[in-house]
């Protein structure tokens, strides 16, 4: 088992960040264990492996057990920004093998704001949390029927601003699709940039595409199916090392 340091911050317990404290990332501010609070009774690693990638920096780790496990992030202290985004996975370590999880996102621990299935040996995912005035976004863990230990880890916590860019910058086509149909997304960002997209529905599912790389055109260019049952206005976001792009569709009933 790996080396482990432990850092507590009030009642909980989080990564030892390598970057100081209130670092700015590039279209970012990084996240430490002084935005964070609640209880959490897991072991700190100074950093995470999902699937065989490792992550440095802040890596948030929660002990998930038969009763789940609650950790809020404090929007308060981030008034410049309107989301949050982390990589999302279990942690390679402790996780048994197939272990699956169900991680909530709750505004002031009441809203729902997004849903995530974590499972064991499976890629981390970029998740993005919109903020949507609340003043706290708390995330709960709730184990499968079966439960197995699944250390579901957000790692990298970047605080960030969701934008509307200019009409040229972002654009989704065509503005009203049916579920199930094709929607294409292409966004303007420098030639070979990796970037990220995460469709958010109506209904708080996400549906994630990349990382892809831009072209030489200068545009980083995805076409997806969007989700069978989904309806209502979908938000598409674009996340890059150096910029947060935000656009939206409908989809028709």
């Amino acid at each position: 088992m790996r080396g482990r340091r432990f850092l507590a911050v009030g009642a909980i317990c989080v990564a030892l960040s390598a970057a100081p404290h209130g670092a700015s990332a590039a279209g970012g501010k990084a996240l430490d264990g002084s935005y964070f609070f609640g209880s959490c009774s897991s072991c700190v690693h100074d950093t995470a492996t999902i699937a065989g990638q490792t992550f440095h920096g802040t890596d948030i780790i929660m002990a998930t057990d038969n009763s789940g496990e609650q950790i809020s992030l404090n929007a308060r202290k981030l008034p410049s920004y309107t989301a949050v985004t982390f990589m999302l996975g279990c942690d390679d370590t402790d996780s048994a093998v197939g272990a699956s999880v169900v991680l909530q996102a709750l505004g002031d621990g009441q809203t729902p704001l997004g849903r995530y299935t974590v499972t064991q040996g499976q890629p981390a995912r970029q998740a993005i949390v919109p903020f949507k005035g609340h003043g706290s976004l708390s995330f709960v863990t709730k184990t499968a029927a079966n439960y197995k230990a699944c250390y579901v880890t957000l790692a990298n916590p970047l605080a960030i601003t969701l934008g509307a860019p200019g009409p040229a910058e972002l654009t989704v086509a065509p503005a009203s699709v049916a579920a199930g149909a094709r929607e294409t997304v292409s966004a303007a960002v420098a030639v070979g940039t990796q970037g990220t997209v995460v469709v958010t529905y109506a209904s708080g599912q996400q549906q994630v595409i990349g990382p892809t790389a831009a072209g030489s055109d200068g545009r980083l260019t995805v076409t997806f199916t969007v989700a069978q049952g989904a309806a209502g206005r979908a938000r598409v976001t674009v996340v890059t090392a150096a910029k947060v792009l935000q656009a939206t569709f409908t989809v028709a009933g």
